[in-house]
């Protein structure tokens, strides 16, 4: 009988022990969860791509002129699951009544990351920065599989292709000004403590890319 609830004092110590460790996680983890809803001006504060009809009068806004919807994706070039989000967000770039922006997130796991979030920014600089990112996710597995010691060039083609002078953006890509953007907008995804990329908010609200499509829809009918 004394073995007995010996044996019971230790199962039962050894699972209030578990619990208190599954408590202790629990709050560690939610002192660290990302912010499911941010204020829009500081998720816009410091943005420098985003669609036209944000910035211009008429255009592509409702007919009324108004922006109903802001959409801000944090996104890595080199990510895949960025590449997929892409495939079907790339829509937003010309919606009536979106302002669309694309915040960098380079992600550290990815060894060109930040190659292909300041050849955007370059590109953005010259005129044509959809354009690149467009074509960067398009062609991802592409230049993902190019050598250390290429992918500045690579991205220099890609330019040249698209109509940029190689010299302008060469200057542009390896400026101070182009890396203080891509960091700027790190900064403020490590400060939101986003996990990944994609992690999109539609005004100001955390939403899975599969279902921001549809929320945009809804809030444009209101």
């Amino acid at each position: 009988m004394n073995n007995l609830k010996t044996v019971l004092a230790i199962v039962g110590g050894s699972v209030l022990i578990v619990l208190l460790m599954i408590i202790g996680l629990s709050k560690m983890a939610v002192g660290g969860e990302t912010e499911t809803n941010v204020d829009e001006a500081i998720l816009l504060d410091g943005a420098k791509l985003v669609t036209p009809q944000a910035t211009q009068a008429g255009g592509q806004a409702t007919q009324s002129g108004e922006v109903k919807v802001t959409v801000v994706n944090f996104s890595c070039m080199q990510c895949p699951a960025c590449k997929s989000a892409h495939s079907y967000l790339n829509v937003l770039e010309n919606m009536p009544g979106v302002r669309y922006v694309i915040r960098h997130f380079p992600l550290s796991s990815h060894a060109y990351s930040v190659h292909g979030a300041k050849a955007v920014e370059a590109a953005r600089q010259l005129g044509k920065g959809w354009e690149m990112l467009n074509l960067l996710f398009e062609k991802q597995g592409e230049w993902s599989a190019f050598s250390r010691g290429e992918i500045d060039q690579k991205m220099n083609g890609y330019a040249t292709g698209l109509g940029m002078s190689g010299d302008d953006f060469k200057k542009t890509y390896e400026s101070n000004e182009t890396a203080k953007v891509v960091f700027t907008d790190r900064a403020l995804a490590e400060k939101l403590k986003l996990s990944g990329t994609p992690t999109i908010y539609v005004n100001g609200e955390q939403t899975a890319p599969q279902f921001v499509l549809a929320k945009v829809e809804e809030l444009l009918k209101k």
